[in-house]
């Protein structure tokens, strides 16, 4: 059987999706308030990479022309999608958040760590960047297909247009993530470490928990088969099984891990083992 062929980054930057304001269905639809406000979740989410293109572009990443051409892409199609679902739900209050003087460090300072880490670890970094987008590709996704069920036939058709976007912008990540996982020793070790630290969503950190909890609510009420269901997927990536990543951020929504899980030594213990394409690095 032969392997797909590889992600096509010259077509995918010659088109990507754009403006869509223009072609949406559902636009004056009515939506239940706690959904619109589930929707504007989810469009600050779309249009909050700054932050973290900020600590990706000062590590070995900015250095890939494919990878650097992709993510500027990526961006652009983000910030349609964040636009489409703004005039989808309609403009909200912006939640209020206090952020600690240990944020603002964390914010200010996070550029620096994370050259810091590059340095250390090089091109693993990148294959943990991948990673970290494509598990976040898979929660966002998941988010939108349970929006779709709540929502009018009309503005459902819209969030499959997005839904339809986010997975070939998957499709890249998947790629990248698993052929760096599966050459580098460092990468599953780092990917273990890095990922079982973050706030998911990415950018979750970045609002009062509450938030996030209320999105999760609306969506899937005390439901955790999707988090399950996402986390079957982050298993079957090299190295990372038994890390539960979805189902441990639904019990504390919105909330920075205050430690490693407990669980998983062994699938730690094998990615950290090396093999002979580290070896031969």
């Amino acid at each position: 059987m032969s392997s797909p062929a590889p992600f096509d980054v010259s077509a995918y930057v010659r088109q990507p999706f754009g403006p869509m304001r223009e072609t949406l269905t559902g636009l004056g639809a009515a939506l239940p308030a706690d959904l619109a406000e589930t929707l504007r979740y989810l469009q600050r989410r779309a249009q909050g990479t700054g932050s973290w293109l900020s600590h990706v572009l000062v590590t070995a990443t900015h250095k890939d022309a494919r990878i650097t051409a992709f993510l500027s892409t990526w961006a652009y199609e983000l910030h349609w999608f964040g636009d489409a679902l703004t005039a989808i739900a309609g403009a909200g209050p912006m939640p209020a958040i206090r952020r600690g003087i240990a944020v603002k460090i964390r914010d200010r300072f996070g550029p620096l760590r994370e050259a810091i880490v590059a340095n250390l670890y090089g091109r693993a970094l990148t294959g943990v960047q991948m990673t970290e987008r494509l598990v976040d590709g898979w929660i966002v996704d998941a988010m939108l297909e349970r929006a779709q069920h709540l929502a009018p036939a009309a503005v459902a058709a819209d969030l499959d247009r997005i839904r339809e976007g986010i997975a070939r912008q998957g499709r890249f990540f998947a790629e990248s993530a698993t052929e760096a996982l599966s050459h580098s020793r460092a990468a599953r070790v780092l990917a273990r470490r890095r990922l079982a630290m973050r706030t998911w969503p990415i950018g979750a950190d970045h609002e009062p928990a509450v938030a996030t909890a209320r999105a999760l609510h609306t969506l899937f009420g005390p439901d955790r088969t999707w988090a399950a269901a996402v986390d079957s997927k982050v298993d079957l990536l090299p190295g990372l099984a038994g890390l539960q990543l979805v189902r441990r951020a639904v019990r504390t929504p919105g909330r920075r891990p205050l430690r490693l899980p407990l669980r998983g030594a062994l699938t730690r213990r094998a990615a950290a083992s090396p093999d002979r394409k580290d070896a031969a690095r």
